[in-house]
């Protein structure tokens, strides 16, 4: 990604708007957090602010040309107002949820945000150096502090996975605490100030624990595989290096004791720890007998697949009638909702998600800050998607969707010019 343009020819909120779309994916994943800070209205406004801002970012890089990408909007837009009609005729239950239709919306505007962000990238993103970012660091950290407390406040509860009389559920809190630990995870392995590194490794540490609260082996493992494509990605950076390690090594017992302290002072985290550890005991049993019903999750996935696939017949034409629920499967989720309209959405998702793993392992790509935390998170959220959330909550995987279209339209739109 070679820088095509000088700092001093571009305008001063063009350079901001990279720096937006990193603080854009904090806000949109602390909001669970944040109500322990602020309660539901700070909650609210958080993911309100940062979808305003990832729009205003597209608009910040468009430069008053955002209009010539009108035709793709419309052309995009009508493709899913097709499909929104589809659903109505199936009376599916999503046109009873006034919820799940603004989150279905707001993956729509990320997906052209996305989009537009990167066919109007002229610059790299400057550095992982900002020093606004330490602010909202230190306030991730006290965000997810206040939220461990009140794990500790509720785990009189012993065994259970849940979060008390909240409203939060286990899979929905390991998703955004996980994206929310890989963004200051990255941005601290990005990042060349030794203190900066310590802080945002701090964060990441603690959105593990939150991630570990909620007992979710899904996201642990998926996110562990984006880390492995995300140095795939940076390999150029040379971080498993002997200096690499060793500066890696540096940070970790700079922020040791910190975690530490975390640890010890929330007896409640060793509890869940507990709690995952015979959860993923479950699934290596379940693995080394090649089968059985002794893991209840993934029992309930089975039995949901084999159900769905058992009467294809009658939904794969035109989706299934009165949809509820889903089948914890991205793939399988498209054609049960849109059937055969469903087609062009699944050979996007899967040509890109194909195309990016590819890139990764055999090109050299040199990607910047923004390309690679976006590009992660895509990963993360994509392989969440196979195992677990539904499409219409699954925010970065729509961002990222639209990001690497954009990204590779943009890329063979120069090859051809030169």
């Amino acid at each position: 990604m070679a820088k095509e343009y000088q700092d001093s020819e571009l305008p001063k909120l063009y350079k901001y708007s990279g720096l937006f779309v990193i603080i854009v994916l904090v806000m949109l994943h602390w909001s669970q957090a944040m109500y322990f800070v602020g309660g539901q209205s700070v909650r609210m406004g958080s993911l309100v602010l940062g979808f305003g801002l990832i729009v205003g970012a597209a608009f910040l890089r468009a430069q008053g040309q955002i209009v010539k990408h009108l035709p793709f909007v419309v052309l995009t837009g009508s493709y899913f107002i097709l499909l929104a009609m589809l659903t109505r005729f199936q009376d599916h239950s999503i046109w009873y949820d006034r919820q799940q239709q603004i989150f279905t919306v707001v993956c729509l505007f990320l997906f052209w945000s996305g989009y537009i962000l990167a066919r109007e990238k002229r610059h790299d993103f400057v550095s992982a150096n900002q020093l606004s970012l330490i602010g909202v660091g230190f306030l991730a950290l006290l965000c997810l502090i206040r939220f461990l407390e009140f794990v500790k406040l509720i785990s009189f509860e012993g065994s259970a996975r849940g979060f008390g009389d909240t409203t939060l559920n286990a899979v929905g809190v390991a998703f955004a605490n996980t994206c929310l630990g890989l963004v200051f995870l990255m941005l601290a392995i990005l990042n060349k100030n030794l203190l900066r590194k310590g802080l945002y490794l701090l964060v990441a540490g603690a959105a593990f624990f939150v991630v570990v609260s909620s007992a979710s082996r899904g996201a642990i493992v998926w996110g562990s595989l984006a880390m492995v494509f995300f140095f795939a990605l940076n390999r150029h950076r040379g971080y498993l290096t002997g200096r690499g390690l060793l500066v890696a090594l540096l940070s970790l017992l700079l922020i040791l004791p910190g975690l530490v302290v975390l640890y010890q002072a929330n007896y409640a985290i060793a509890e869940r720890v507990d709690i995952l550890i015979d959860r993923f005991t479950q699934l290596f049993d379940l693995f080394r007998k090649y089968g059985g019903d002794s893991d209840r999750s993934i029992g309930a996935r089975q039995y949901a697949w084999d159900s769905y696939l058992s009467t294809i017949d009658q939904w794969i034409i035109f989706g299934e009638k009165r949809q509820n629920g889903y089948p914890h499967n991205q793939w399988l989720e498209i054609f049960i909702k849109f059937g055969l309209l469903g087609i062009p959405m699944f050979l996007m998702s899967i040509i890109l998600f194909f195309k990016i793993s590819w890139s990764a392992v055999r090109e050299k790509l040199h990607p910047d800050v923004e390309f690679s935390i976006i590009a992660t998170l895509f990963m993360f959220g994509y392989l969440s998607s196979l195992s677990s959330l539904s499409l219409q909550v699954n925010r970065v995987m729509w961002l990222g969707l639209g990001y690497l279209l954009g990204y590779y339209l943009q890329r063979s739109s120069r090859q051809n010019h030169v």
